[in-house]
């Protein structure tokens, strides 16, 4: 009988196996010298995450929520551009989005977008701003049931963009 094994299922069938592996249900296996091998580091905030799509699952959410976000919109700069440009930007934002936090949480892609200082200066975002697009992200996060430790490893590398992001003074 000529029984043929797809792409999905040798992917599911080795998905299963690391499953398996990472939570240290198989044995050690020895080199040929016979040492034992050293388990994997754990893996990456991407990851953990769930990978590409996943991270573009929670950017479509919070990048909705914030065009409409009534705090953002007291920004005049982001309610002239959430009105006039949003409808054919905002696609495009939401790519660059999810490449940026790809690449910061350790996943297999550079972000090749503008740099955030060039990015975000016409909006002269303050503290404030900046921390209730923060507090958009992490309701999109809890939407999708992202756990505690993701989410703030996440939330702690978008405040490190802070100083590139906020320019104005309040």
């Amino acid at each position: 009988m000529d029984r043929r094994v797809d792409r999905r299922t040798l992917a599911k069938g080795a998905g299963a196996v690391a499953g398996v592996a990472a939570l240290g249900l198989l044995p050690a296996s020895a080199d040929a010298g016979g040492a034992p091998q050293t388990t994997p580091a754990e893996p990456s905030l991407y990851d953990r995450l769930g990978g590409y799509f996943a991270i573009a699952a929670v950017v479509d959410r919070f990048s909705d929520k914030i065009i409409r976000n009534p705090i953002l919109n007291r920004n005049p700069a982001l309610r002239k551009w959430n009105r006039t440009q949003a409808k054919t930007r905002l696609p495009g934002l939401k790519f660059g989005r999810t490449l940026w936090i790809a690449a910061v949480a350790g996943g297999p892609f550079e972000y090749t977008g503008l740099p955030l200082k060039e990015a975000h200066g016409e909006f002269n975002l303050t503290a404030d701003e900046f921390a209730e697009v923060g507090a958009e992200i992490v309701r999109a996060l809890d939407f999708y049931g992202v756990p505690e430790r993701e989410k703030q490893e996440l939330v702690d590398a978008y405040k490190a963009s802070m100083s590139d992001v906020v320019t104005a003074t309040e």
